[in-house]
């Protein structure tokens, strides 16, 4: 087949989509904790020692390159939406060490107001993110700020024997229940529970449900939503999930409730689920339903700490 050049860039389309999927990669690595963790695995830095604004370094020299390179042009948007998490990250960061936010939602306060506090920083990071977007521009529904069409068909599911994929009402309960699941083993494993420390926590289930709601939102809106949009119709609705996905999985190798190359696989792939769903569905609501119950569990021992 002849290739077909534009005007604009003179590059034929097949090879200049190649050379941006293998630009949104690279950028999308650096701009991931892989060198922190390339540096820190060989003993280069300590994690702690990686400092958010070589990210910010990095973002703006991507954000830098789309203008002197016509070829990577569609990436701007992509690279400028990574960076601005940083830079929100750190903004967030400083605000969390201001007295009067130590003073409502310090360690000195009850349980759920502390987790409250930071939690919130999530909410407001992915407010930051929508605001950014619409400031560039683009509707709610660009960036997936929606509910979405819950009942859209989830490619490649489907009942044994039947030709018609499952809706994503179906879906999104059939993944998010073996999911919770896991998630609940992996936890009980490192922290038995019994059924006495299990009634103490009952008061403390509204707050619990509240926080996990928070989180998977500000994950789903910031993580999720903001980098998806600027991403699929470039690269691809395949390639941008699996960006975002392996970006977002990289991010748990250090911290949370799972760590290192295990916890970083379990996340990519738990990315590419929610990733799917929220391109699928064009909103929030199915991939924000699948992260809830899992952060409900999290939650949910983590308030067992405090009674």
């Amino acid at each position: 087949m002849t290739a077909i050049s534009t005007p604009a860039t003179h590059q034929p389309v097949e090879a200049r989509s190649t050379v941006v999927i293998a630009a949104a990669w690279l950028g999308t690595l650096l701009l991931s904790r892989l060198p922190q963790i390339i540096l820190s695995e060989l003993g280069v830095i300590t994690p702690t020692a990686w400092s958010p604004w070589w990210w910010i370094i990095i973002g703006a020299a991507l954000v830098a390159l789309t203008y002197v390179w016509p070829v990577v042009r569609p990436l701007r948007g992509y690279f400028l939406v990574l960076t601005v998490i940083y830079a929100a990250s750190i903004l967030l960061s400083v605000l969390g060490r201001i007295s009067t936010w130590a003073m409502w939602f310090g360690p000195d306060r009850p349980w759920a107001v502390e987790f409250f506090g930071d939690r919130l920083g999530v909410v407001l990071l992915a407010l930051s993110l929508a605001a950014t977007l619409t400031l560039l521009g683009h509707k709610r529904r660009d960036y997936f700020f929606a509910f979405g069409n819950v009942s859209a068909p989830a490619q490649g599911m489907r009942w044994p024997g039947q030709d018609k994929p499952l809706p994503w009402t179906i879906a999104g309960p059939l993944i998010a229940l073996p999911l919770t699941a896991l998630i609940g083993a992996a936890i009980l494993a490192l922290n038995p529970l019994t059924g006495a420390a299990l009634a103490r926590v009952i008061p403390l289930l509204p707050a619990v449900f509240l926080l996990a709601l928070m989180n998977a939102f500000g994950e789903e809106m910031a993580y999720r939503a903001a980098p998806l949009s600027q991403l699929w119709q470039v690269v691809g609705k395949n390639q941008a999930i699996w960006l975002a996905a392996v970006w977002f999985g990289l991010g748990h190798y250090y911290g949370g409730i799972s760590f290192g190359a295990l916890g970083a696989v379990f996340f990519t792939l738990v990315a590419v689920l929610f990733g799917k769903a929220m391109l699928e569905t064009r909103g929030l609501a199915v991939p924000v339903f699948m992260h809830l119950w899992g952060d409900v569990v999290l939650y949910t021992f983590l308030a067992l700490g405090s009674v």
